[in-house]
C-alpha cells in the first residue's frame, strides 16, 4: 500500500512561510530590546564626591622686654627663653627693689586664658634666711585673644637688714608664664 502524503496548498506554504519569519522577527526584537534594556541600565549610574580639608589651631604664647622684638621663648633650654639682660638686677643692696616689665602676647590662632607666673630662683642670694625674693604680678589682662598683649612685673627685693655674709652673692632666676586655649 501506497502513502499518501497530502501536499499543502501553495496559499497554506505561504502563510506559514511568514508566520515563522515573522515570529523570528519577533522574537529577535525581544532579544534585542531585552539586551538594549540591560546596557542601558547598566549605564545610569552617577556618583558624589567630596573633598576637603582640616587643621588645627595654634597656640603660641610669646614673650619680649620691648613689646617690639618677640621671642617664642618656650623653654630655658637652648636659650629660647627671654634673656633678662644681667645689669637689670646687678649690684643690689639692702633695702632695694628694682621691677622690670615683662609682655606677653598671643601670637596663635585662638584666644589664651594665662595663668599666674611662677619664679623659680637659685643660687645663695635667693637662699638662707634673709635671702632676697622674687616675685611676679599677675598679667593685666587674663585672657588674651589673638595678636593680644598684656605686661607683668618681675620685682626683685632685698631685705632692709641685709647681713653682710650677703655680699658678693648671685642668684638665678626663671620667670614662666603658661597659657592655655
Amino acid at each position: 500500500m501506497s502513502e499518501f502524503t497530502p501536499t499543502p496548498a501553495p496559499e497554506q506554504t505561504e502563510k506559514r512561510r511568514r508566520g515563522g519569519a515573522f515570529l523570528r522577527v519577533g522574537l529577535a526584537g525581544v532579544a534585542v530590546l531585552g539586551i538594549g534594556a540591560a546596557a542601558t541600565s547598566a549605564a545610569w549610574t552617577d556618583q558624589a564626591w567630596f573633598a576637603g580639608s582640616a587643621s588645627a589651631v595654634t597656640v603660641e604664647l610669646q614673650g619680649s622686654l620691648d613689646g617690639e622684638t618677640w621671642i617664642d621663648a618656650d623653654t630655658s633650654d637652648a636659650g629660647v627663653a627671654v634673656e633678662i639682660p644681667s645689669e637689670t638686677f646687678d649690684g643690689m643692696n639692702e633695702g632695694d627693689s628694682t621691677e622690670l616689665t615683662l609682655h606677653l602676647r598671643n601670637d596663635g590662632s585662638v584666644p589664651l586664658t594665662l595663668g599666674d607666673g611662677t619664679v623659680a630662683v637659685t643660687g645663695t642670694m635667693f637662699s638662707g634666711p634673709a635671702a632676697a625674693s622674687a616675685t611676679v604680678s599677675a598679667p593685666t589682662v587674663l585672657k588674651l585673644e589673638p595678636e593680644g598683649e598684656t605686661t607683668v612685673t618681675l620685682q626683685v627685693t632685698t631685705p632692709d637688714e641685709w647681713p653682710v655674709e650677703y655680699q658678693g652673692s648671685t642668684g638665678d632666676l626663671t620667670v614662666v608664664f603658661t597659657a592655655q586655649s
